[in-house]
């Protein structure tokens, strides 16, 4: 997760190092922001699709933890990277950005009617933000959810288990890091006056959350010791992307004559929301702090997936591989449990 989080901010540490226009760094990352909250729905559903369409009735049940990833598309990025003169990492094009995910899951069968509940939770192990401490990055990661999973049809010699699912996930996370930069000016035009925004050792913060209900159709079938699925998803709800900076600030009205500068307090932020509104800038959170721009997705996202686990008595390794046909990004997780 460690390495995921920091080629993620790379491409954010990018923005702010180059984008010296503010429009620049809104239109870099809302493109950027927009992408990502569409990837936030189904990016929490890790943890809810097991190998098997259902786990079978009461006393069945599992417990695991699972791990994975979904990419940002790469082409989000481009204009940005293009804009600023950075050539985009090749593992960036290749794959898109990653935004990692983790969940301990459990499932426990139903009575009378073939179905199984599940729930799953996440937090942000104690290690490894001590150990993205130590990198100077403050991170903080939540996902809890659950789902109910119908058997539709019982597998047998030729049948496989078919069911449907519906389940709710909760997602939030936060991660900020220092720019390796005393002062950083972001400049920007009111349409008569240069003006511009300094602020003085910034650190570069992100934050994000979702809420989304899943719906899930999904197939899979044992051969001996392993079992290989496909199915495809459904996630509906709303995800919210922000980012900017995290910093005292000095703002100058017009740029031609240094000596009208002023430290940005509460109380002159009418003025500098006056001048970004005349500029075109949405600015959604500014204050003497900083400054954070952002974006919001309530877009259905339709997904495909599949993969196969390997089953060894009472331990199964579950590897599973996600394709969205409207963005073409791509994720892939595995989970390691126990299955009675």
């Amino acid at each position: 997760m460690k390495r995921f989080i920091l080629i993620s901010m790379m491409a954010l540490v990018a923005v702010g190092a180059w984008g010296q226009d503010l429009a620049t760094f809104q239109t870099g990352f809302t493109t950027f922001s927009a992408d990502m909250a569409s990837t936030l729905s189904y990016n929490a559903t890790v943890g809810n699709n097991w190998s098997d369409a259902y786990l079978g009735s009461f006393p069945h049940f599992g417990v695991g933890l699972a791990g994975g990833v979904t990419a940002v598309p790469s082409a989000s990025l481009e204009a940005l990277f293009t804009s600023m003169g950075v050539t985009m990492p090749s593992s960036v094009k290749d794959f898109g950005l990653p935004v990692p995910a983790a969940a301990l899951s459990a499932k426990i069968g139903g009575l009378f009617l073939p179905f199984d509940v599940g729930v799953k939770a996440m937090i942000l192990p104690e290690a490894v933000a001590s150990s993205l401490s130590a990198s100077g990055i403050t991170a903080d990661y939540q996902l809890f959810g659950g789902n109910v999973r119908f058997g539709l049809v019982k597998e047998g010699l030729l049948f496989p288990d078919v069911s449907v699912g519906a389940g709710y996930n909760r997602l939030s996370g936060s991660i900020s890091m220092p720019l390796d930069t005393a002062t950083q000016t972001y400049t920007f035009n009111d349409g008569s006056t240069d003006q511009s925004l300094t602020v003085t050792d910034p650190d570069l913060s992100m934050e994000w959350t979702t809420d989304s209900f899943d719906f899930t159709l999904q197939v899979s079938k044992k051969f001996l010791f392993i079992r290989p699925y496909l199915g495809t998803g459904l996630s509906v709800g709303k995800s919210t992307v922000k980012g900017g900076m995290a910093a005292s600030m000095v703002y100058d009205p017009d740029t031609a004559t240094a000596s009208d500068e002023y430290i940005l307090t509460d109380a002159n932020l009418a003025a500098i929301k006056q001048s970004l509104a005349d500029a075109g800038l949405d600015v959604p959170d500014i204050s003497a702090d900083g400054f954070m721009f952002g974006s919001e997705n309530s877009d259905p996202v339709i997904r495909l997936y599949g993969g196969f686990s390997l089953e060894l008595l009472i331990l199964s390794l579950d590897l599973q591989g996600t394709y969205v046909p409207s963005t073409k990004s791509l994720g892939a997780s595995a989970m390691v449990r126990v299955e009675l």
